[in-house]
């Protein structure tokens, strides 16, 4: 796919991060269809022209946005695995899931935005579905290589047991907000692996 983005100088990639942001806020608080040139224009302090100039249309904006996003967690997840055990590996992509950067308020309700209307926009549902594979590929693996090494249930379904989970607490750390804390649902992540895993309950 073509990118929608024109190559960017120093300047206009901080100018691109600095609407990248904006553009967060307003999906986070107005939706995907509710987000309008306008509005990411007045969140970031440019004008629509400036956005038009970087991103060419709102979808350009969005898909932008999109893949940002999912770099930027793909560099997060990806260094819990350099030089980590298996076990490590596991508990890794977990803690990444439930840092602060990945599940705030506010990025979790833009990846629920951007899922929500990834069945009508392809080009949203090829992006989510490209970062989605790949994080879930790395912990089948992290999974295959630690169930080799101590034991324990299938991995292929002990890693979609682990992300299930963290599907399901993601949601209702959007639905119930600060009742629902990271900290807590970071435990309950912790706690569900002790049960797929009682002989290395001790090591998580």
């Amino acid at each position: 796919m073509e990118s929608d983005v024109l190559s960017p100088s120093p300047t206009s990639r901080r100018m691109q991060a600095r609407i990248v942001d904006a553009v967060i806020d307003t999906v986070a608080q107005h939706g995907i269809s509710g987000t309008t040139l306008a509005l990411v224009a007045q969140a970031a302090g440019v004008s629509q022209g400036v956005l038009i100039f970087h991103f060419r249309s709102k979808d350009g904006l969005l898909a932008a946005t999109l893949r940002s996003q999912n770099a930027a967690y793909r560099l997060h997840w990806q260094a819990c695995l350099a030089g980590a055990s298996p076990l490590q590996q596991v508990l890794g992509l977990i803690r990444a899931d439930f840092s602060p950067t990945v599940c705030s308020q506010k990025s979790l309700a833009m990846w629920f935005a951007f899922w929500g209307e990834a069945s009508a926009q392809p080009a949203f549902q090829s992006l989510c579905e490209d970062a989605e594979r790949d994080r879930a590929e790395a912990m089948v693996q992290a999974c295959r290589d630690l169930v080799a090494q101590k034991g324990g249930p299938d991995p292929e379904l002990l890693a979609r047991s682990i992300d299930s989970l963290t599907d399901g607490l993601w949601l209702q750390m959007h639905i119930h907000g600060a009742r629902m804390a990271r900290a807590k649902a970071l435990q309950q992540a912790m706690d569900h692996l002790r049960l797929m895993l009682p002989g290395l309950a001790g090591e998580i």
